[in-house]
């Protein structure tokens, strides 16, 4: 099982969408995102973990879509 925290820009804060994957016969099934709205990164960073503590993993992957490129 694998969770993926992507952080987004938002109006106001970030928006963080958590998925979960998990391999079945056949391919990788993949659920619906959670997406939920925080005033900062720590904060999702927060929710996504004590998720992940839920179903008993480690670690989550971290996508930060905030960050620009070079212009």
């Amino acid at each position: 099982m694998k969770l993926t925290l992507m952080l987004d820009a938002a109006s106001t804060g970030v928006r963080a969408s958590l998925t979960e994957e998990w391999d079945e016969l056949g391919g990788t099934v993949k659920m619906e995102p959670m997406v939920r709205h925080f005033d900062s990164d720590e904060q999702a960073i927060v929710w996504g973990r004590s998720m992940a503590r839920r179903r008993g993993l480690a670690q989550i992957f971290l996508t930060d879509n905030r960050k620009n490129g070079p212009h």
